[in-house]
């Protein structure tokens, strides 16, 4: 529905704005100057909608990188949770097997205690009175005390051992405990980055599907911008001015010291629309003031904003031969003036579709653009 308004919307505006049959050169421009403020409307809209999107796209892939660093984290927390359930029952297995040696040795003190209550209680006096000599009741009463000793000593061993164990053990399941706690917690905000991520995905599909609505309509601003561009160079090219004696032998190169192209003349990836694209012309980067000038004598038919080329200048040079420059940030030269050749005529700028200072260079015969370079 939203694509049938814009096409009825652009309709009524083509035919508000396409010139009648016979139009004054005048009113051509002023026509133009309406669609070109429309063409600069959507442009900055698709600027923006260029930007939200490089910052959903640095967004989403931070994201993505973050969950995984985060599936990182988990599978090296599923690693030690696995070691730490491994020592736990490693030390649980000890602890098992200490208290049954243990019970083993509880049996033996018991067993003795269980002998020593059914004989009676063994005193000193009963030793005395057994032994044979004084010799024999030490040696008896020295035996005595060790059983005793040994005793306590083994309840004493075997109780420390347990502790010892149980202790371990303890600290083990808590170190495990910490680690699955660890493990949920950066299962729970995987999940939320998931969530996150879809949402971006969500943000990023509306943008470019926005993008495309505003690119279609300027590209049917632009078709009509050409048409009434065309009008004008019709209009324009009624001009009976006929190229110098030498021709184009010599046609000097518009920014001395400048020889770079940074995009041919044909068909190219857009830089904004992101989209093929015909290219009409040359681009010469250069900073930002560097002067322009006019590779031939002629006169200035055409100066001003326009749309996407920014500030312009169009040069007759007779014979159905003119030359653009186009993203200027200074014209220098007005409209009927006579130009010569090496005359500067305006400053390289970044102004209308352009993203960094260049000059936009088109050789045209009769309106039609050409390869500028078949003249160098």
């Amino acid at each position: 529905m939203r694509r049938i308004t814009v096409l009825v919307l652009l309709a009524a505006l083509i035919l508000g704005v396409l010139p009648a049959y016979g139009a004054s050169l005048d009113d051509l421009k002023k026509q133009q100057e309406q669609v070109q403020q429309s063409i600069e409307e959507k442009q900055k809209v698709l600027q923006q909608k260029n930007d939200e999107g490089e910052a959903l796209l640095q967004q989403l892939q931070q994201i993505e990188q973050e969950i995984k660093d985060k599936e990182a984290q988990i599978a090296r927390l599923d690693q030690e949770l696995a070691a730490a359930q491994e020592r736990v029952q490693k030390v649980s297995a000890q602890l098992q097997q200490a208290e049954a040696a243990q019970e083993k040795r509880m049996d033996i003190l018991r067993t003795r205690l269980k002998d020593i209550y059914q004989v009676g209680q063994v005193n000193y006096l009963e030793v005395l009175l057994q032994s044979t000599s004084l010799e024999d009741f030490l040696v008896r009463a020295e035996l005595l005390a060790k059983i005793a000793q040994g005793d306590v000593k083994l309840i004493q061993e075997i109780k420390a051992e347990r502790e010892r164990i149980a202790a371990q053990k303890a600290d083990l399941e808590a170190e495990r405990d910490k680690i699955a706690q660890l493990r949920r917690q950066a299962d729970g905000e995987r999940v939320q980055l998931a969530s996150r991520r879809e949402t971006q995905r969500q943000l990023l599909a509306q943008v470019e599907a926005e993008k495309k609505r505003v690119a279609a309509a300027l590209d049917e601003m632009e078709a009509m911008s050409r048409q009434i561009a065309a009008k004008i160079r019709a209009e324009q090219s009624k001009s009976n001015r006929k190229l110098g004696p030498n021709g184009t032998n010599g046609m000097l190169w518009p920014l001395p010291g400048y020889t770079s192209i940074s995009s041919p003349f044909g068909w190219r990836i857009h830089p904004l629309l992101k989209t093929r694209r015909f290219h009409d012309g040359v681009d010469l980067p250069a900073p930002a003031g560097t002067e322009v000038i006019a590779p031939l004598d002629g006169q200035i038919i055409s100066t001003g904003y326009l749309g996407g080329y920014g500030n312009h200048i169009v040069i007759d040079h007779g014979g159905g031969m003119s030359t653009m420059y186009a993203h200027l940030s200074a014209i220098l030269v007005r409209d009927g003036q006579e130009v010569k050749k090496g005359q500067v005529i305006g400053r390289v700028g970044s102004t209308g579709w352009s993203t960094g200072p260049h000059l936009h260079f088109m050789v045209m015969l009769q309106g039609e653009p050409t390869n500028p370079m078949n003249y160098y």
